[in-house]
């Protein structure tokens, strides 16, 4: 557990429904269906308005999140949030340098859980501006949430309680954040998809790899069929082709010794 220097600011009451802002920009922050974090601004045009990403290090995000968990305690809210992609490799694998977000989900989100973490984020980000530098209202979202249907999220989530890899936590006598990791199978099929696309990214081979390590470490396993492969994609809605499969042994065999993936 850690402590950043900063203290969050006294407690505000938890808004729910459409939040206007200062000046022209609003946020919107629906009653139903899914909630984003950080809310939807829009211009005085209506238009969303894009938000800035910066690269933030390790420890910047453990810092951020530190707040988070202060600003939580002081309001007697306890988080437990599951997070995905490059804040598990610049945190907890430490196998990046730096990621440009915390992307989490939740097991059975509400609406004024998310504002809650909403507010937490944006007092992380008010600090880290004020103190160090510009950190971007985007930095904890909940994007991948939004492409999930409901039983995989709330199935993910049980899953990542019960492998049980911390990412970071802060714990305080009222409250805190817990961020764990999400399944490594998911984890690992989400890098196959992207493996898929032509937009897949320079680092996104040497994720799928890690993941899929850590996935054979956690269940005492060598080798994974190529077919059980196919089948947690099927599962989570992801894409997944043989030559692909193929890029993932031969890097795998280029950095650890071995060809995991079996094929018949």
């Amino acid at each position: 557990m850690g402590c950043g220097n900063s203290k969050p600011k006294p407690a505000r009451p938890v808004r729910l429904g459409r939040v206007q802002r200062p000046g022209q920009n609003t946020a919107s922050m629906p009653t139903g269906g899914p909630v984003t974090v950080p809310p939807t601004y829009r211009d005085a045009s209506g238009r969303p308005i894009t938000h800035q990403e910066f690269e933030l290090d390790r420890d910047t995000i453990i810092r951020a999140l530190d707040h988070m968990g202060q600003y939580l305690d002081q309001r007697g809210v306890n988080a437990t949030v599951v997070t995905v992609g490059g804040a598990v490799n610049t945190v907890y694998l430490q196998s990046r340098r730096s990621t440009h977000d915390v992307d989490f989900f939740l097991a059975t989100p509400t609406v004024a859980e998310h504002t809650v973490i909403h507010e937490a984020a944006r007092s992380a980000a008010r600090s880290e501006r004020s103190q160090r530098g510009e950190i971007g209202a985007n930095w904890f979202n909940n994007a991948t949430q939004l492409h999930m249907g409901r039983d995989i999220q709330a199935r993910l989530a049980q899953s990542a309680l019960q492998q049980n890899v911390i990412v970071h936590q802060y714990r305080g006598l009222r409250g805190g954040i817990v961020v764990y990791a999400a399944p490594w199978a998911y984890a690992f099929c989400g890098k196959l998809n992207r493996l898929c696309e032509s937009n897949a990214r320079s680092y996104d081979i040497a994720d799928a790899v890690s993941y899929l390590h850590q996935y054979l470490l956690a269940n005492s396993r060598q080798t994974v069929s190529a077919a059980e492969i196919k089948q947690w994609c099927r599962d989570f809605g992801k894409k997944v082709t043989d030559g692909v499969l193929d890029q993932v042994n031969d890097i795998y065999n280029t950095t650890i010794g071995t060809r995991p993936i079996s094929r018949p």
